[in-house]
């Protein structure tokens, strides 16, 4: 058997319960098999192959981002211009560096060809496993329609095996026939533009986008392959409509209000706020070349999305994490997590990025937490993240990264042989 030993660390499970200090967590074929007090496993641990010092570092679940866009290279949004030799690069670039950050799973919530997703999974490309959702679904007009208004003609197409970018259609057939082509292609999940959004740049941020029919011929072609739609909605009646077609996720949810919280929870819908890609864009505005009228739509979100998120907590809203962010880099993809600590704090802010994420995706029973059983996808920090937030931020603060039983980062060990 591969075997793992963790001696000594502070456990944080996510599960609710209290930090548990100095405890030994072992680990056996990538499976946790026992978590207890530093001392009374160690016997257990005297055949590992490998036994990680954990004294003075605490350990999580693997993080989740369920908002992820790590093939949308560009500072606006969109895949960017580069050669695509150069952007395949960049993407394997991304992807690793979210594993080195602590993110064992990510959810692509659109963008990203699923061939990534396979190269990850048979260990050809270093990085978290990807839940893709390929291209997104738009109608004309929507969201996902990129053209300028004085452009007409065709849009830029995907490019199956390397750029899913957006498809657009109308009316229950296409919508059907397209939910189809993703899933073929290999979607885990199917994502639709249900509103107006930021970066368009045509659609009002208040424009209800797609019929109920239309989300609803999406959600029937999903369930019948055993999964699932999410929506990006940022107001309310969108998210209504959302509702009505039976969706399992609402992206962003800005505009929250009790009516609209508490039937969400009626139905057991989950909610993914994304607080990251708006902090970025109007810090950066210039670089990212975004217009007024953009950026006039991205402050207008600001303070309505966290009374909204304030909102869910109220109403016991299933809050999991995403980030959203975009651009060549994706660095201190953690930071998602300090943004929504100051809101609602640290403590909801991790378990939304962990156990709550498992839930939405379907890997409660072996994700999101640290528990007898469960897939060992662990992260030792320097600092307690229940205490202090920015320890999940700082990637200099991660010391170790576990995926699977396997350890991915060793940044104790890096940073003795550099020395």
């Amino acid at each position: 058997m591969n075997s793992l030993a963790i001696i000594g660390v502070d456990v944080v499970d996510c599960t609710g319960a209290p930090t548990r200090e100095r405890q030994d967590v072992l680990v056996e074929d990538g499976r946790i098999t026992s978590v207890a007090p530093s001392g009374t496993a160690a016997a257990a641990s005297s055949n590992s192959g490998i036994v990680i010092d954990g004294a003075g570092l605490t350990l999580v679940p693997g993080l989740m981002d369920a908002h992820a866009h790590v093939a949308l290279l560009g500072s606006d949004g969109t895949h960017g211009d580069l050669p695509w030799a150069e952007h395949v690069l960049q993407v394997v670039d991304v992807i690793g560096r979210a594993l080195d950050e602590g993110f064992t799973t990510l959810r692509d919530a659109c963008g990203t060809e699923p061939i990534f997703a396979t190269l990850v999974a048979s260990g050809r490309v270093r990085g978290p496993r990807i839940l893709p959702s390929g291209s997104v679904l738009s109608q004309t007009g929507g969201h996902g329609d990129l053209r300028p208004a004085h452009h007409g003609g065709s849009r830029p197409p995907t490019i199956p095996g390397l750029v899913a970018r957006p498809e657009v259609v109308d009316g229950v057939d296409a919508v059907m026939r397209m939910t189809r082509e993703q899933l073929r292609r290999g979607a885990t999940q199917i994502k639709m533009f249900a509103g107006g959004g930021a970066l368009s740049p045509t659609d009002p941020l208040e424009s209800v986008q797609f019929t109920v029919d239309e989300i609803r011929a999406a959600v029937t072609v999903a369930r019948s392959w055993g999964t699932y739609v999410h929506t990006h909605c940022h107001t309310k009646p969108t998210m209504h409509n959302a509702l009505d077609a039976g969706v399992r996720c609402i992206e962003h949810g800005t505009d929250m209000d009790e009516e609209t919280a508490d039937r969400i929870v009626a139905e057991g819908v989950f909610v993914v706020p994304t607080l990251s890609v708006s902090h970025d864009l109007l810090q950066a505005r210039e670089a990212a070349g975004i217009t007024p009228a953009q950026i006039a739509k991205l402050e207008s979100m600001q303070g309505r999305r966290d009374e909204g998120m304030r909102v869910m907590v109220e109403r016991g809203v299933k809050m999991a994490s995403g980030s959203d962010i975009v651009g060549p880099v994706q660095d201190r993809r953690g930071r998602e997590l300090t943004y929504k600590a100051a809101v609602i704090g640290n403590e909801r802010a991790l378990v939304a990025a962990t156990r709550t994420t498992a839930e939405l995706i379907g890997r409660a029973d072996d994700l999101g937490t640290v528990e007898i059983g469960k897939i060992a996808d662990l992260v030792l920090t320097d600092g307690n993240p229940l205490d202090d937030i920015e320890a999940l931020a700082d990637p200099v603060r991660i010391q170790y990264v576990v995926q699977g039983g396997r350890v991915v980062r060793d940044q104790r060990s890096a940073t003795a042989t550099a020395a």
